[in-house]
This record gives structure tokens, C-alpha cells and sequence, in this order.
């Protein structure tokens, strides 16, 4: 069983596992369905359908070519992007799991408000499941629903996702227990090193994919305040070895910055 991540982000993050509840509840990922009567951004569907390889619930939020070509070794129906459409966009992937029947389908929309951690409310991808109604005939074949968008995003903006309780069974909670961040960078070049606390979720896995939400903030009160909030994907490799290819920076980095990438480490103990 996992007990501790070690990240590497310009710095060294050490996480135990917290504790199922949240303490806060500004470090929470929310369960209930938000606000999702309005759309700010277009998502372009990608892909979608009711059979998938992918059987088991799981999230993708990329932002690069190589993490979204790791999820094509996993999916092979989704089709190919150059790492040039990664300058501009992201791609949200939803794989529900299977069904016992037809039916079902999975649906991903914007919502309007949705704030998770210190960062201010924003829009967000909400993705749900859609089961059929009672008493409606349905075909009697085992199915693995799933839906891929792409959403036009600057890169170094965070995505916010939230989901309904399909994708929660699996989530694990960690917690910053130790860490510091050295940044450099602006228009200043400005350099500031400080603590860092916070939590992170493991949020989803599947084959060398895992998809997390970050949130860490500056433990420091009497500095400038920074935090980074953001769901992202990672590859893992065959040692254990994290690549998450493509983070954005949050307030952590002075602006203007590329976002950043990050490497680690599964570990027992």
C-alpha cells in the first residue's frame, strides 16, 4: 500500500497519509453537484462512446503530448495531438467503469463558481454520470462508457474539475508535512525561498497514470502570501519514478513564468 510521496517540484515536498475527513474545508474537493447552469468555455469533444479498454473510473487533466500519449497506449481509439495543440489546449478525459447495461454515458460541462483551496472561485469542468431512466428499455451487454474534451486554456492557467461520487471510491488524502520552494523568476527576477504546507490527492490511477489535485500554500505569514492549486496527470514509471510534465505555477512564481514540471517518487514506508 502507498503511505508516502516524494515530490520534487525546485524543491523537495515529503507527504504522509492524512486521515479520510478533511480539516478544513477549504482544502476539500467538493461532493455535491456545484453550479453548472452557465458555460464560460467551449469544450470540443475529442472523443466518446459506450466500450472502452479503460474499465475502471478514472480522470485525465493533460497539458503535453507525451502524458497524453501514454493515455492513447491505454485507450488506442483516441486520436492523435501534436505537441503544438498543447501550446493552447488541454484535454479532460472520463472513463466511468463498467455497467451491467446500456444506457449510460458520461457528460463533462462547465460550472460557474467552484473554489478549492485559496483559490478564488473560478469556472470549472464538472463531470457526471448519466444513467438511464427507470423503467426505460436498455440494451443487456456489459459497458464501459467514456468521454474525452478539449478546452482552450492558457498554460499557465489551473484547471478546476469536480466530479460526482462515480469517480471518489478511490481517492487518497496526503498531507505537506515538511517542504520548501525556492522561486526565481518575473519580471524583477526576483529569488525567495520558503516552507511550504498543504495536501495533495491521489485522486485517480489507472495502468501508469495517476491524476492529482495539488494544493500548498506558503507556511510563512509573515512573507508574501503564494499558493498552487491545480489538478493535473502524472506518468509513473516501472521504478515508481513520477513525471508530471506540465504544472502550473500558481502564485508560487512571480508572474511571467512557463508553469512548472515536476518529478518524484511512490515509496512504502
Amino acid at each position: 500500500m502507498l503511505k508516502t510521496i516524494v515530490l520534487l517540484m525546485l524543491s523537495t515536498f515529503a507527504l504522509s497519509s492524512g486521515a479520510s475527513g478533511c480539516h478544513a474545508k477549504q482544502n476539500t474537493v467538493p461532493n455535491q453537484t456545484p453550479n453548472t447552469e452557465a458555460s464560460t468555455k467551449a469544450l470540443k469533444v475529442l472523443a466518446e462512446g459506450f466500450h472502452s479498454a479503460i474499465t475502471h473510473p478514472f480522470i485525465a487533466v493533460i497539458r503535453d503530448a507525451v502524458t497524453y500519449g501514454e493515455l492513447m497506449k491505454l485507450d488506442n481509439t483516441l486520436p492523435k495531438l501534436e505537441a503544438e495543440f498543447f501550446k493552447s489546449n488541454a484535454v479532460i478525459a472520463a472513463y466511468l467503469g463498467t455497467r451491467n447495461t446500456g444506457g449510460y454515458s458520461v457528460d463533462i460541462k462547465w460550472g460557474t463558481a467552484l473554489s478549492v483551496g485559496r483559490t478564488p472561485a473560478k469556472p470549472f469542468a464538472y463531470i457526471e454520470e448519466k444513467a438511464p431512466a427507470k423503467a426505460v428499455m436498455v440494451p443487456q451487454m456489459i459497458t464501459s462508457p467514456f468521454k474525452v474534451v478539449s478546452l482552450e486554456v492558457n498554460p499557465t492557467e489551473n484547471i478546476m474539475v469536480a466530479s460526482d461520487s462515480a469517480w471518489q471510491q478511490t481517492r487518497r488524502r496526503y498531507r505537506v508535512t515538511s517542504g520548501t520552494f525556492k522561486m526565481s523568476g518575473g519580471f524583477a527576477g526576483t529569488t525567495e525561498q520558503f516552507g511550504l504546507t498543504g495536501n495533495l490527492r491521489v485522486l485517480v490511477r489507472e495502468g501508469n497514470l495517476a491524476t492529482f489535485f495539488i494544493s500548498v500554500f506558503n507556511s510563512d505569514s509573515a512573507k508574501k502570501p503564494r499558493s498552487l492549486d491545480d489538478f493535473t496527470t502524472g506518468v509513473i514509471d516501472t521504478n515508481g519514478h513520477l513525471t508530471i510534465n506540465k504544472l502550473t505555477a500558481g502564485s508560487l512564481v512571480d508572474s511571467p513564468n512557463s508553469g512548472l514540471k515536476v518529478s518524484g517518487a511512490f515509496s512504502s514506508g
